[in-house]
């Protein structure tokens, strides 16, 4: 229906140029088995004109694992063993646990984080066009528009490393046009990444919300 409406109006289909990025893009993945980068989260509300930035360190391993450790401006912690999430606040002592493998952060299925952790293929997802958003770290940016509807975003803007394939930054786009924005730096590849990273203990004491229908013990 969205790649209807694209044609409808007369904006044009990818052209070969845009094939040939996404193939790279998608081959880089398929290639990579895991891989350990700083990360910048920004999050601007297009109402308030202003933004919230957060930092820290991303560890990927397929399939579908993966840690995010925020460092600035305050400690927190989500984890996915490829089964389950959890999303973990130490301030207040507060434990989210989904039952879905990417169940927080805009991360759930269809989302181009699927990518990252080997769980689909982008062109599964999404219809990709030429962007003429501004590129922040020397890549190609594309605008990817997703096949069906998602909550938690509208559109997608990626900017890509032309020559690798290697995604440098994900801007998630809310019909409220508010912006998410992932940086990807010091990107270092096929790491032996053990298993431990994945998995998580809920601190003791610490208040366990669960997003789930069926909800099995989470200790």
């Amino acid at each position: 229906m969205v790649v209807a409406l694209f044609a409808l109006f007369g904006l044009a289909t990818p052209q070969t140029d845009v094939q040939v990025l996404v193939e790279r893009l998608q081959a880089h993945y398929d290639a990579l088995e895991g891989f350990e980068a700083e990360f910048t989260q920004r999050y601007e509300r297009k109402i308030l004109r202003r933004a919230v930035e957060e930092s820290g360190r991303v560890v990927v391993k397929k399939p579908g694992r993966m840690r995010w450790e925020y460092e600035t401006p305050e400690e927190k912690l989500f984890v996915t063993d490829g089964s389950r999430s959890y999303f973990y606040l130490p301030v207040e002592k507060q434990v989210m646990v989904s039952h879905h493998p990417q169940g927080a952060m805009g991360m759930g299925e269809g989302s181009p984080f699927e990518l990252l952790a080997g769980r689909s293929r982008m062109t599964d997802s999404f219809a990709f066009f030429d962007s003429d958003a501004e590129s922040t770290h020397g890549g190609e940016m594309l605008l990817l528009v997703p096949t069906r509807r998602h909550d938690e975003f509208e559109d997608v803007e990626i900017e890509v490393n032309p020559e690798t394939g290697e995604l440098l930054r994900v801007v998630l786009i809310d019909a409220q046009r508010n912006r998410t924005e992932f940086i990807f730096e010091n990107i270092r590849k096929d790491l032996d990444l053990p298993e431990s990273l994945f998995q998580f203990t809920i601190p003791a004491g610490a208040e366990v919300v669960v997003h789930s229908d069926d909800a099995p013990d989470t200790r």
